[in-house]
């Protein structure tokens, strides 16, 4: 480990890595060795742990993680991410276990302080029947495109609340607040809609229409990542989804758009002890579109 850590910082930040080095380094089911943002696999099984190593080069800033897996209910698995330093010993790690329940998922935010190649060590254990996933992305790691998890298709998410619907529909006094998961929308850490964001999309357009009113588009974001990064995500986002319907016939004039990042949670991004809650942080991840329904036409 310590011969390949000496290596790869022999190459400088512009170098390339060679194939034998990729094919030494990596030793597992990823290729290329520098990802373009996401890495997804089989879980092990009685094989015992399995450890892959990935490497980037990334700017300072932020480096989103979300780590997912999946598989039979009650089965034991664990999914652990860790950052390696020079010496390649731990400088930060995050990691989600799943005992119980088809799916479970965790996201952390890494500060990066200087340009640099990164070495990650991803580590995964469980069942043979189970599926791994990790998405990466944040201002640190601008290339990262592909967010797709073919491994975690037709998984449903543990949970005992009822299935979201993709319009949750909010009446008070003079306002009809349309709230939309972000995940019906968009990928992790992107703010390009889906093709699957169509349904949302169309009942969106319909209510506003039928509403007559101008909207506002807002655009919320969880507290993973820094205040600024997560302002101008929520900003891009609400942007996308005004766009998106404006294509769909809307008056362009009739839609402004507002961007809160993190501030305006409507669910703990953190349990009581501090641990991470990934169902309070899936419910701060929205778009809402909120229609003034005493104001003027």
């Amino acid at each position: 480990m310590r011969r390949l850590i000496a290596s790869i910082a022999a190459l400088g930040v512009a170098g390339s890595l060679s194939a034998a080095l990729g094919e030494e380094l990596s030793t597992s089911i990823m290729r290329p060795t520098v990802p373009t943002g996401a890495i997804s696999g089989n879980l092990p099984g009685a094989s015992g742990p399995r450890s892959y190593y990935v490497v980037l080069d990334l700017a300072p800033g932020d480096l989103l993680t979300q780590l997912l897996i999946a598989g039979r209910e009650k089965g034991e698995r664990r999914l652990t991410l860790e950052l390696l330093d020079a010496s390649g010993a731990v400088a930060a790690s995050t990691f989600v276990r799943a005992a119980s329940g088809a799916k479970d998922e965790t996201t952390k935010s890494f500060p990066i302080d200087s340009t640099g190649r990164r070495i990650l060590r991803v580590t995964v254990e469980g069942e043979e029947t189970g599926a791994f996933c990790v998405l990466m992305g944040g201002s640190t790691f601008p290339s990262a495109k592909d967010q797709a998890c073919p491994a975690m298709a037709g998984v449903k998410a543990a949970s005992s609340e009822p299935p979201q619907r993709a319009v949750e529909v909010i009446t008070s006094k003079c306002e009809e607040r349309l709230r939309v998961g972000s995940d019906f929308l968009f990928d992790f850490d992107r703010a390009d809609l889906r093709a699957e964001a169509a349904p949302a999309l169309a009942e969106l357009q319909q209510r506003i229409t039928a509403a007559g009113k101008k909207a506002t588009v807002e655009g919320h974001t969880d507290s993973v990542g820094s205040d600024g990064y997560n302002q101008k995500l929520s900003e891009r986002r609400a942007s996308a989804v005004r766009n998106a319907l404006v294509g769909r016939g809307l008056a362009p004039d009739s839609l402004a758009t507002q961007g809160y990042g993190e501030s305006r949670p409507v669910a703990p991004n953190q349990n009581a002890d501090g641990s991470d809650n990934p169902l309070g942080r899936a419910k701060n991840r929205r778009v809402e579109v909120v229609i003034n329904t005493c104001g003027r036409s």
